[in-house]
């Protein structure tokens, strides 16, 4: 039996939306299954720095036994330390690991070898247990942590079928929407076939009445097609403007990481090869080493910086919220920092509350005032006050002024550009004073991603006052990304 428009519209399109429901069951549920492994990763991830920092504080013999940390993790992690050419050096689950065969094939260590880290999911050669693994390069290296592969994880795993029960219920309601829309097409076609065919046979035909929005108004649709095709053009045009201005910043960005990067780099390097390639009496020596590692210092701290503005930006929901006190969290700055302020005679008064809390991250709010301190000690001279200031409150919001009486800033003109990444008052100047060139360009990104705002502007008794809010306990939160 020969099929109908109607039919043939209606199976095309049912065929259609099918193809479109499996794919995206096929790629929710692949995506559900990666963000959750993830958040395995992430949590697995915590074990390894928490390892690692573990040996770091002790010396490099802590690598072969690491049982005193054991009560410190989940008992059913698995532990592994393994040198970089693939040697177990450690093993919480095995007594005798010293004949183990060599693991630089493994998955996850292939992976950290070349990412940094890798995970996988397999049984073990060792004892048979099923593991999902998780490995993490540092130094000469690699930590792994293993967590069983067992029903929890599985279940942990295993992507929710509520979304392929909805998507189910929407293909039945588009089937039935798709037979009712064709077969009101379908007479409109069918009309418009009859018409043209009694045209055709010069059969006197009355117009048929057909709907204004197919038929009567062809000319005003084919209006709106070209209009909707001109303004197509234009938003494709300014797209193609802002993908380029996309480029560019992005091209001027890694140029300005370059640039800050060969620095330390041709620094460590010259040091190392002034070593090599002369005899050099032992403090001398002493004195290039110690040079190369402050350029090591000042590279790891660029990465550090980088990686934070990375984060800030492409992962903000990894930051968590909660009450902080501002009145600790200065007091841990001017601790951490406390050595530096009193080589510079730098002194820090505050007068926030006692108990006054605000909403937000804690490391990220450390690092804003973490880095208005360190700006002043690395710009502003010597025997400087430093002055924060709790200026008030609308309910929402909190507001500070922190501010110093050092040199300041000589040419305003600077003032508005002090956030920029890499920016420089003057040529050269981070690399005489230390520091990232990244510091006030966290402060700026950290109290965006809060909410709150940030001004900087001159003292009339010299050096600077920066001015910013912060969101309150309690305070309805809108987390703005930068």
């Amino acid at each position: 039996m020969k099929q109908t428009y109607t039919q043939k519209l209606t199976i095309s399109f049912c065929l259609i939306l099918a193809l479109f429901a499996i794919g995206t069951i096929i790629f929710g549920q692949y995506r559900a299954k990666k963000y959750r492994t993830e958040a395995l990763e992430e949590k697995l991830d915590g074990y390894v720095e928490i390892t690692r920092k573990y040996i770091s504080n002790y010396s490099k013999e802590a690598i072969y036994n690491l049982d005193p940390l054991l009560s410190l993790l989940p008992s059913n992690l698995r532990i592994t330390v393994i040198s970089k050419e693939g040697t177990v050096l450690y093993d919480n689950r095995l007594d005798d690991f010293s004949q183990i065969e060599n693991h630089s094939e493994r998955p996850e260590i292939i992976a950290a070898k070349r990412k940094g880290k890798g995970s996988d999911i397999r049984k073990s050669s060792s004892n048979g247990e099923e593991y999902l693994y998780y490995a993490k390069l540092f130094d000469d290296i690699y930590i792994r942590i293993a967590n069983p592969y067992d029903i929890y994880i599985q279940h942990f795993l295993k992507p929710d079928n509520s979304f392929l029960y909805y998507l189910l219920i929407l293909f039945l309601v588009g089937i039935i929407f798709i037979n009712y829309t064709a077969g009101r097409f379908g007479k409109t076609i069918k009309r418009l076939r009859d018409y043209s065919y009694a045209i055709d046979n010069q059969i006197a035909v009355d117009i048929p009445n057909f709907p204004s929005d197919e038929i009567g108004e062809v000319g005003k649709q084919i209006a709106k097609d070209y209009k909707r095709l001109k303004e197509s053009e234009t938003k494709l045009a300014l797209e193609h403007e802002q993908l380029l201005r996309q480029i560019q910043i992005r091209q001027e960005m890694t140029g300005n990481i370059a640039h800050e990067l060969r620095t330390p780099v041709t620094g460590i390097r010259g040091y190392l090869e002034t070593i090599l390639d002369n005899r050099l009496d032992r403090s001398k020596e002493r004195e290039f080493v110690y040079k190369a590692y402050e350029q090591i210092v000042t590279l790891s701290e660029l990465i550090r910086d980088m990686s934070l503005l990375a984060k800030i930006n492409e992962a903000p929901q990894s930051f968590q919220f909660k009450s902080v006190n501002l009145n600790d969290l200065i007091n841990k700055v001017k601790s951490d920092l406390k050595e530096q302020l009193q080589a510079k005679d730098i002194i820090i008064y505050s007068t926030v509350n006692q108990d006054f809390n605000v909403s937000g991250n804690e490391n990220l709010l450390y690092s804003v005032f973490r880095n208005l301190v360190d700006n002043v000690i690395s710009h502003a001279g010597e025997s400087i006050t430093i002055n924060i200031n709790q200026c008030g409150e609308d309910g929402k919001f909190a507001y500070f002024s922190f501010s110093d009486n050092g040199i300041g800033i000589e040419d305003e003109k600077h003032l508005n550009r002090l956030f920029e990444r890499f920016y420089r008052v003057s040529e050269g100047r981070t690399r005489e004073t230390g520091g990232s060139g990244l510091g006030l360009s966290i402060v700026k990104n950290a109290i965006t991603f809060h909410g709150g705002t940030i001004t900087v502007k001159n003292r009339m008794e010299g050096g600077l006052d920066f001015l910013f809010s912060l969101p309150q306990v309690n305070a309805p939160l809108s987390v703005a990304r930068p």
